[in-house]
């Protein structure tokens, strides 16, 4: 398995949801997408768009039957996933691929910058002021009320 195809696997996961919806489509084998917007409390579009990712990752497949699209998960996609990321597998013990670490520069702080060029921040008095008009509804263009 690639790093890209491992990395939108995991963004896909990544969503709660979608972390979800394939549990759901793994224990009952298979399900169409009206049994998936009865299990869960979302709207039938963002159902669709959390399957279209699933599907875009490789971790379900959708076939249509009739009317309906029956959902099933990819097993061997997941199985490979799980081996990619088990530290001391054949398929993770090449690790990930070499990249030349890229050189840090490190951001300067307020005591490092203090002899550079850097652009000077505004005084705290301008800041607390403009915070002022913004909480009475107003904002930085607003006429002050005093």
């Amino acid at each position: 398995m690639r790093d890209t195809d491992c990395i939108k696997i995991a963004k896909a996961l990544a969503d709660p949801t979608r972390f979800a919806i394939l549990e759901a489509i793994r224990a009952g084998g298979s399900m169409n997408c009206s049994q998936v917007c009865e299990s869960f409390p979302l709207s039938q579009p963002t159902i669709s768009h959390h399957i279209k990712t699933l599907e875009a990752a490789g971790l379900i497949t959708v076939r249509k039957e009739g009317h309906f699209h029956v959902l099933t998960a990819c097993e061997q996609r997941v199985a490979q996933f799980v081996r990619r990321l088990t530290p001391g597998d054949a398929d993770s013990a090449a690790g990930p691929t070499q990249r030349s670490p890229a050189k840090a520069t490190p951001k300067p702080t307020a005591k490092s910058a203090a002899g550079s060029t850097a652009r000077p921040t505004k005084p705290a008095s301008t800041r607390t002021a403009r915070a002022t008009r913004t909480a009475r509804g107003g904002g930085p263009t607003a006429e002050r009320a005093d």
